[in-house]
């Protein structure tokens, strides 16, 4: 999908900070600044590094202080508010800016000033820690131009502020012929700069503390600085149209002529390999086969695949990624990757849990997800479906064993199996599911029993282990499950599924977790039950962008995600807008209607499925271009909150993309 923003976007300055861009390498660093080219946030960077795959990263370069000197007088190409004021206003020079994934792979910028039209465009090269930068200058009336390019270096761990008492030290390197070449070193640690064009160190200046809206809206630190210690120069002469490459790498570069067209074309190539290998026919699924690239990354530790959850805040987290893995990988036909993913997160098992999260560097992974472990015997079972590798279950049926084994002994966190077969999770202050937020010494979500979803993703496995091994005494445990499930989760008063068994008042709360008792491999419910659990989502909980976390009718429902994070975190399921569990809707909807024998009913869903498909498509140009968000506030969802670009939202909305697309080819559409 082509996205174009026009001038009329960017009236004000707080306007040019609101939507952003995402390019990734691979490794879990990225680009991205907003579609007017200023960091809003402090993790904005033009070059975000992974200095060890996936989870270590650097943020080297924060941005570029872009200026064009047209007969003398200067025009700032750069936009960027200011906590002094004195903002940079480049943005009333931006005539345009297009994101396109299948032209040149990368984000473009056109400027104009003066009768002289500059036009820039960014990529990122995959698998490398590399962002380059390419200034086309047109210059019809002959004017004489200059472009000074001033580097704004952070160089400093991803969490951790700008320190300006810890600067690199630059320095040159080998020249090649007309072009300029340093490096700037702290802590053992290298960026390189390369440019056809020539370089000039200049006295150590600090850039100015840079206001980050986005990070103030939510209550995260608001400001930030960078240092500037060279410019890049490049003279165009008078009259005369040029072009200049700069480029950042924490690998020696050289900026030889044709270098960056060859890699945006590298780039784009690969980018049209993805969506051609998805296979999908629609507009909407090309592109989201595409997006999904974003969260696939290699895995040092192990030397394999692993998955970010979401940008710009996420690491690689076991439950996010079983859940986003059939959307990301297995709809992409990305098999193998699928497969080396799976291999990461079962090397990792223990006592029955996997990781929930693999923290920054060597430090230890965290355990505490009673879905996770579940999650992973339902995706490596679609794996094997998808890909038809039945032979990868003697790899893991060890695993899953083990899990199995431990759900029904016990595990840590209080989880183990009930008397009646469903599984209880958690006590005191531990989260164990998806919501999963404590703020101090309150649980705004207090989920501990027996949760719905859990329970379903259980009973699945169960089904899933007797179809793999034929074993009697999983069949009869899933059937115990199920007659135990269909008796006590079934809430008369409100004719759906109950969230949590608990005997407190959330038990009869009305949330979007019963939507996955129907969207897993193997379901309990019978179809009639099935169709009053869509309607309740649809009435209660349903947007157009997402599933509302908590009926907008219950007394704790709050509508608005914002502020501070105490104050963020206890909306952040009471209400608050998620993306992913949307595509499960959809999905439920599909498989209702593939079973449903009155034609008009079925003909409704269809109808509505492929209408709220099609609604979706504006939102990828809402926030971060061709992405979607995290969340969205529950009341009247207008604006992404939260992850600008999360994998579960895309692969989930993925999935019901190729799920219709595939209901489609059964004839039934």
């Amino acid at each position: 999908m082509r996205f174009v923003f026009q001038k009329d976007k960017w009236k004000t300055i707080e306007q040019a900070e609101r939507e952003c861009f995402l390019l990734t390498n691979g490794l879990g660093g990225y680009c991205s600044l907003t579609a007017a080219g200023a960091a809003a946030r402090g993790d904005h960077a033009l070059l975000m590094a992974a200095r060890k795959a996936p989870n270590v990263r650097w943020h080297l370069v924060t941005n570029v202080l872009e200026q064009a000197l047209i007969d003398g007088e200067t025009h700032t190409l750069t936009t960027q508010r200011m906590k002094a004021g004195g903002d940079y206003a480049g943005y009333t020079c931006l005539r345009e800016f297009v994101y396109d994934d299948f032209d040149a792979g990368a984000p473009s910028w056109t400027f104009q000033a003066d009768g002289v039209t500059i036009r820039k465009t960014v990529l990122m090269a995959h698998g490398e820690n590399t962002v380059a930068l390419k200034y086309t200058v047109l210059n019809p009336q002959g004017r004489d131009v200059r472009l000074e390019l001033t580097p704004l270096i952070r160089f400093s761990p991803k969490k951790e502020s700008f320190d300006a008492a810890r600067k690199p030290a630059l320095e040159p390197y080998a020249q090649e012929e007309a072009y300029s070449c340093y490096k700037m070193i702290r802590d053992g640690y290298s960026l390189y700069l390369a440019a056809d064009a020539r370089i000039e160190p200049m006295a150590e200046t600090l850039f100015g503390e840079m206001y980050f809206s986005q990070d103030a809206r939510d209550g995260r630190e608001a400001y930030g600085n960078a240092l500037m210690n060279c410019r890049i120069l490049y003279d165009l002469g008078h009259g005369n149209d040029g072009a200049v490459t700069v480029i950042f790498s924490d690998r020696p570069y050289v900026c030889h002529a044709g270098i960056y067209d060859r890699l945006a074309e590298s780039e784009a190539g690969r980018k049209r390999e993805l969506a051609h290998r998805a296979g999908l026919r629609t507009a909407l699924g090309k592109q989201l086969a595409v997006s999904a690239d974003a969260y696939v990354v290699e895995r040092a530790s192990t030397n394999g695949k692993s998955m970010i959850a979401g940008y710009p805040y996420f690491e690689d987290w076991g439950r996010d990624t079983m859940i986003a893995l059939a959307g990301v990988t297995l709809v992409t036909r990305r098999f193998e990757t699928c497969k080396s993913i799976l291999r990461t997160f079962a090397r990792y098992e223990k006592g029955g849990l996997l990781p929930n999260l693999f923290p920054e560097g060597d430090a230890t992974p965290m355990y505490n997800s009673a879905d996770a472990p579940l999650l992973f015997i339902n995706a490596a079972f679609e794996y094997m479906e998808y890909a038809g590798d039945y032979d990868f279950k003697e790899e893991l049926l060890p695993v899953f064993e083990d899990i199995i084994a431990h759900y029904k002994k016990g595990a840590d966190f209080h989880i183990r199996m009930d008397d009646d077969g469903l599984i209880c999770a958690g006590d005191g202050y531990e989260q164990l599911t998806w919501m999963d937020v404590r703020v101090g010494d309150f649980l705004p979500t207090p989920r501990h029993g027996k949760p719905v979803e859990i329970n379903a993703y259980w009973y699945s496995a169960l089904r899933i282990m007797e179809r793999l091994t034929g074993g009697c005494s999983y069949a009869e445990l899933a059937q115990r499950v199920r007659d135990s499930f269909l008796e006590k989760f079934w809430n008369e008063k409100e004719q759906c599924l109950k969230d949590v068994l608990s005997g407190n008042k959330e038990e009869n709360q009305i949330r979007c977790n019963q939507i996955w008792a129907l969207s897993t491999p193997f379901t309990m419910l019978p179809p009639e039950k099935e169709r009053l659990v869509i309607q309740k989502v649809k009435d209660e909980l349903y947007t157009e962008i997402g599933l509302r976390t908590l009926s907008k009718w219950d007394p704790d429902f709050h509508a608005v995600y914002i502020g501070p994070m105490e104050k963020r975190d206890r909306a952040y399921h009471q209400g608050t807008v998620w993306a992913f569990p949307l595509g499960a809707y959809y999905r439920a909807c599909l498989r209702y209607a593939g079973k449903c024998e009155d034609t008009a009913e079925r003909d409704a869903l269809l109808k509505e499925v492929k209408e709220g498909l099609e609604r979706l498509e504006p939102w990828l140009a809402e926030g971060c271009v061709a992405q979607v968000a995290e969340i969205y506030d529950g009341g009247a969802p207008t604006v992404s909150r939260g992850c600008f670009a999360q994998a579960w939202s895309v692969g989930e909305l993925l999935r019901a993309v190729y799920d219709y697309e595939r209901f489609g080819k059964s004839g039934l559409l």
